[in-house]
């Protein structure tokens, strides 16, 4: 796992496959960031043809979830309310407003956090942190801890675990992470000198998904929450618009549909039951990159942690970073 052949002949000869058709998701609710368009609009396809009752798009640009709302309608014949709910990762004042709607729903059992950036170049955040680290890290885990209240609620309530995934990338195995050897690993990648070649910061900020997964798993009964983290392959998606030269070969010659990579998502979210801090590839259980599994590895994922909880103790008001 993790190198290029290895990549390549996994995206040549493993295909993914939808949800079962004899799933029913009747009943439940899910929640996807990211969810306009995609794979993030892709899984909520996939799951609403599993007559889920309740969806919730999370979306920065409501206008766009409003129209993947009626694409999906007018696709599908199922029975489901979509709700379109306003989310900017790059600012904590809407996820903490979204956080406090997430505490009105009666129930939520399935959190999907897909929202993401590829950003090829060096750019700042409104929040003032390099935007890959904004959107895919800190907004990220300030998301996933505005909606644990309500997950574990609706886990007491139903008797059983809720799920929380994390969308990260086979790429968190190809990146040296030179960051963590920093007194401040956060502070470090905010300077644009550590930023890298075009795909490198990218990479490590999936690197960080997969750390703050795990380090809040261990911080989690699987009883309550269910929290894993997905690699849903390399796809065809507006993922890639930041991209030139050579990615448009890529695509060609070993990308997956859209289609697809949202099927692999679907699949991390309401599959792998007994899975608690896994990293989910290839729609199964795999094993995370050496450096993850190691003890730097280990003390790294603690250091991060730390470090995040920090700054969102310190920017993120109204993001209740007590309830782990």
């Amino acid at each position: 796992m993790g190198g290029f052949l290895g990549f390549v002949w996994r995206q040549w000869t493993m295909k993914p496959k939808p949800l079962p058709s004899t799933l029913s998701l009747q009943g439940k609710t899910a929640l996807i960031t990211g969810a306009n368009s995609g794979l993030g609009l892709e899984a909520a396809r996939e799951l609403i043809s599993r007559r889920i009752s309740r969806l919730i798009l999370a979306v920065r640009d409501p206008s766009k979830g409003e129209a993947a709302k009626e694409d999906i309608l007018s696709s599908s014949d199922a029975s489901c309310t979509i709700e379109i709910w306003p989310l900017d990762h790059e600012s904590y004042a809407s996820i903490a407003a979204f956080g406090q709607r997430v505490r009105g729903l009666d129930r939520l059992d399935y959190a999907l956090l897909n929202a993401g950036v590829k950003m090829m170049k060096y750019e700042k955040s409104v929040a003032g942190h390099e935007m890959n680290v904004q959107i895919n890290h800190l907004g990220t885990s300030a998301v996933s801890l505005t909606i644990l209240p309500c997950l574990r609620r609706t886990a007491r309530k139903i008797n059983a675990p809720t799920r929380l995934t994390v969308v990260s990338s086979e790429g968190h195995f190809w990146i040296p992470f030179k960051e963590r050897h920093a007194p401040h690993i956060l502070a470090r990648m905010d300077e644009p000198s550590s930023f890298g070649w075009q795909q490198q910061r990218y990479y490590t900020t999936k690197l960080l998904n997969v750390l703050w997964t795990h380090e809040l798993a261990a911080r989690l009964r699987k009883e309550e929450v269910v929290v894993n983290s997905v690699n849903p392959g390399f796809c065809y998606s507006g993922l890639h618009r930041h991209s030139a030269g050579i990615i448009g070969v890529f695509l060609w010659l070993f990308a997956w549909t859209q289609r697809e990579g949202g099927w692999c998502l679907a699949d991390a979210v309401v599959g792998h039951e007994g899975e608690h801090g896994a990293y989910l590839s290839e729609q199964r259980m795999t094993t995370p990159s050496s450096f993850v599994l190691s003890k730097e590895g280990e003390a790294v994922q603690k250091k991060v942690w730390d470090e995040t909880i920090a700054v969102l103790r310190d920017e993120g008001k109204g993001v209740d970073t007590d309830i782990v």
